[in-house]
């Protein structure tokens, strides 16, 4: 009989590559967490510019990530309860990955993308921009650039989720004379809670970290369009290092709240499963 180990499963030598890959990752997270001025952490931090970026990225990622469950999660349902389950799943499969396109695009290139389609010459904008109507530059374009990158991973986590329930809930549910609105309603969103709060933490975690394309299609003016990356590649390229680190920290500081929330939802679907 084999001795039990904690290698039973994975050999042991992975433990080298493994190590080296918390190292690269790690690494560079201590290097900056070292040159961060802590003793001026109180002055950076409240910053004019550090405050008015933190604002502008907090209201318009809050935007963004409702959005992106407004029409993410009626898409995510369409995919798992509709496309999948009849002819037209290999529809399902092309149209799911143009969606993802967003995710593996180069940020200049959406925001390109967004410029040609949304921009003053575009084929949506150029109508808009006839009835006075102008969005690149603006809040708007911050807010339509955080859905076109946050969608896909809200999409993603939110169809991964879903696919996971039994159907056999949602069948009883049927036999018993549920409607669909019932079966969503009462079935599918109670077991799917913690997967879509996830989805919804990762679409805000992406659209708080945009930048290429937010820079590309919306620009980099002051209580505008400027968020936090914008802010922080604006104190590097002016030579302002510490300012830079302090709206660092800020962007870091929020993501530490994304991830505790995260913890948070695990350990309440860790109890949930213990009941």
């Amino acid at each position: 009989m084999k001795k039990h180990t904690a290698f039973r499963s994975a050999p042991w030598v992975f433990a080298l590559p493994a190590s080296i890959g918390v190292f690269v990752i790690l690494g560079p997270l201590a290097g900056l967490a070292f040159h961060i001025p802590w003793k001026d952490t109180a002055q950076l931090l409240s910053h004019p510019d550090a405050l008015a970026a933190t604002r502008l990225s907090v209201l318009t990622a809050l935007i963004s990530t409702a959005v992106c469950g407004v029409l993410g999660l009626p898409l995510s349902l369409i995919f798992t309860q509709v496309l999948d389950r009849t002819r037209w799943k290999k529809l399902s499969m092309v149209l799911y990955a143009f969606l993802y396109t967003p995710v593996i695009l180069s940020p200049v290139v959406s925001g390109l993308a967004l410029t040609f389609f949304w921009g003053r010459r575009g084929l949506i904008g150029q109508w808009l921009n006839e009835v006075g109507v102008s969005i690149p530059f603006t809040p708007f374009a911050v807010v339509l650039t955080q859905i076109f990158v946050g969608l896909p991973f809200f999409v993603a986590t939110a169809v991964t989720t879903l696919r996971t329930i039994p159907r056999e809930f949602e069948e009883l549910a049927y036999v018993e004379g549920a409607t669909p609105w019932e079966i969503t309603r009462k079935v599918l969103l109670p077991l799917s809670y913690p997967g879509l709060a996830t989805a919804f933490l990762l679409a805000f975690a992406r659209a708080l970290g945009e930048y290429g394309a937010t820079v590309t299609f919306a620009g980099n003016i002051a209580e505008k369009t400027r968020t936090i990356p914008l802010n922080i590649e604006l104190m590097l390229s002016s030579n302002l290092m510490p300012e830079a680190l302090g709206s660092s920290l800020m962007l870091i500081s929020l993501y530490l709240i994304i991830l505790g929330l995260a913890l948070l939802l695990i350990a309440l679907q860790r109890l949930r499963g213990a009941r």
